[in-house]
């Protein structure tokens, strides 16, 4: 590592640990100033990549164990949990996630749950059909004996950079 980098990355591991109102606005704060070194010069786009890709996965696998560890804690606050417990201006509060219901119960659901897969079914082959065209083409529902307009699928897509840690 570079000196000017490692410099710049200890200042600023240390004003994060520092600051003691955290807000989105500091989120945008620091982002800002984390690009601008890598705008300045100070590390190649790819190397910063890298290092944020890498601290991205620890801080994932991290918060996921903490936020275990939190309901417990909130626990201890008994009312507060529900209401919020701030600590550095970030606010923290049990809150209901993931409710599900079964309706496989009621056989008028089973039977709206039967006809949407039929429509997803035929709406995917279509979808596929349309794929494989490339030039716009009729063709005849012998069913209704109404003659529909089929259309080439219109592609279009994103360039991204893919990340790979090595295990």
């Amino acid at each position: 590592m570079n000196t000017i980098h490692e410099n710049n990355t200890n200042n600023f591991l240390s004003e994060i640990n520092a600051e003691e109102n955290l807000s989105k606005s500091k989120v945008a704060e620091f982002a800002t100033k984390l690009i601008q070194l890598n705008t300045d010069g100070h590390v190649d786009t790819l190397t910063a990549l890298a290092r944020l890709e890498f601290l991205s996965q620890i801080i994932d696998q991290v918060k996921t164990n903490y936020r275990t560890t939190a309901i417990d804690e909130l626990d201890l606050y008994g009312v507060e949990a529900r209401t919020g417990v701030v600590r550095y201006g970030v606010t923290f509060k049990h809150k209901e996630t993931a409710v599900k219901y079964d309706f496989t119960q009621t056989p008028m659901w089973l039977g709206m749950e039967a006809e949407i897969e039929s429509i997803k079914t035929a709406q995917k082959a279509l979808e596929t059909q349309l794929k494989g065209l490339t030039k716009p083409m009729s063709i005849l529902d012998e069913s209704t004996g109404e003659i529909s307009q089929m259309n080439p699928a219109i592609k279009s897509s994103k360039t991204t950079v893919e990340i790979t840690l090595p295990k």
